[in-house]
C-alpha cells in the first residue's frame, strides 16, 4: 500500500431521522468504531464512539435513526455498514465525552409482532413466498438467488414470527440468508461478490494469514490495514507465504481505536 494512501484516514458518519440529519467526519471529531460481520440469518451489532459531540447533537441522535459508516483513506473509502441506532449512551473519560451509539446492521426485524394467518395455496413456489414475507418485513433485498425454487404441493403456512419462516422457505431452497453492508442477501453460502482486489503486502496484508478450523470449516485468518471492500461474502484473492488464491469472506470486523485501523477477516 502506497505510503499516500496510509496518510490521510477517512471516517465518516451519517445520522438520519425523520427530525434529524448530520453528517460527522473523522476530521472535526475523533471517531472510534468496531464493525462486525458474517454469513448468518441475524443481523450483526457494531458499535460507533464519538468523542466530545455538543449537548444539542448528542440529543437529537435517537433511537432507531438510521446510520451509515465509511471508513478508508483520502483516495480509497467506502461503505462498512448501514442499520438503525438500538442504545446511545454517553459517559464521561477524564476530560473526553464519549457518546457511544450501538446500531444493528440493516433493519432489526426482530421484534416484529406476529402476523395474521398467511396461508400460500397449493403449488406456490418458494420464490412467492420469500418475496411476500421480504416485503411484509419491510426490507429489500440486494442480491436474490435460489438454487433451487421448491414447490409447496400442500401449500404453506406461516406461524410465529416472519423472519422464522423466511429462513425456513431459504433453507428449504438452499441457500442461505445473510446481511451484507446492512443489505439483505439470499444466495447460496457457497457463493460470494468477487471484489476484484488483491490483497498482499504492498496493499495492506500485515503478516500472512493463519490457519483456523471452526466445525467442519476451514480456511485461514487474514489481518490488514482497514479495507472497505472485505465484507459478509466478499472474493478477494490473497498473495502470502501461506494463503494463496481466492477467497470468500466468511465473518471478520473492522476496528478504529486509537491508532489501530485494520480488519480482520476469515476466509474460506
Amino acid at each position: 500500500m502506497t505510503t499516500k494512501l496510509l496518510f490521510g484516514r477517512v471516517i465518516k458518519v451519517h445520522i438520519e431521522s425523520s427530525k434529524y440529519k448530520t453528517d460527522i467526519s473523522g476530521d472535526d471529531l475523533h471517531i472510534e468504531f468496531e464493525v462486525n460481520f458474517d454469513d448468518d440469518e441475524k443481523p450483526n451489532q457494531s458499535t460507533i464512539s464519538i468523542y466530545n459531540l455538543s449537548k444539542t447533537s448528542i440529543s437529537r441522535i435517537t433511537k432507531d435513526s438510521s446510520v451509515i459508516l465509511q471508513a478508508g483513506y483520502r483516495s480509497d473509502y467506502g461503505v462498512l455498514v448501514q442499520g438503525k441506532i438500538s442504545n446511545v449512551v454517553t459517559n464521561r473519560n477524564g476530560v473526553d465525552k464519549i457518546t457511544t451509539i450501538t446500531l444493528l446492521e440493516g433493519q432489526d426485524y426482530t421484534s416484529e409482532k406476529t402476523p395474521k394467518a398467511i396461508t400460500f395455496k397449493k403449488g406456490t413456489k418458494a420464490e412467492v413466498i420469500i418475496k411476500k414475507l421480504v416485503k411484509l418485513l419491510g426490507v429489500s433485498l440486494a442480491e436474490f438467488k435460489l438454487p433451487k425454487n421448491v414447490v409447496y404441493k400442500k401449500g404453506y403456512s406461516v406461524t410465529g414470527q416472519i423472519e422464522n419462516n423466511l429462513v425456513e422457505v431459504v433453507k428449504d431452497c438452499g441457500a442461505a440468508l445473510y446481511w451484507r453492508r446492512g443489505k439483505m442477501v439470499i444466495r447460496s453460502i457457497t457463493e460470494g461478490t468477487d471484489e476484484n482486489f488483491l490483497l498482499e503486502e504492498s496493499t495492506g496484508l500485515i503478516d500472512s494469514p493463519e490457519t483456523f478450523e471452526e466445525d467442519d470449516t476451514k480456511g485461514y485468518t487474514a489481518k490488514c490495514l482497514l479495507q472497505h471492500r472485505i465484507t459478509t461474502a466478499s472474493i478477494i484473492e490473497i498473495r502470502s507465504k501461506t494463503a494463496n488464491g481466492k477467497y470468500r469472506a466468511k465473518k471478520g470486523k473492522h476496528v478504529c481505536n486509537g491508532s489501530d485501523f485494520y480488519t480482520e477477516v476469515d476466509v474460506v
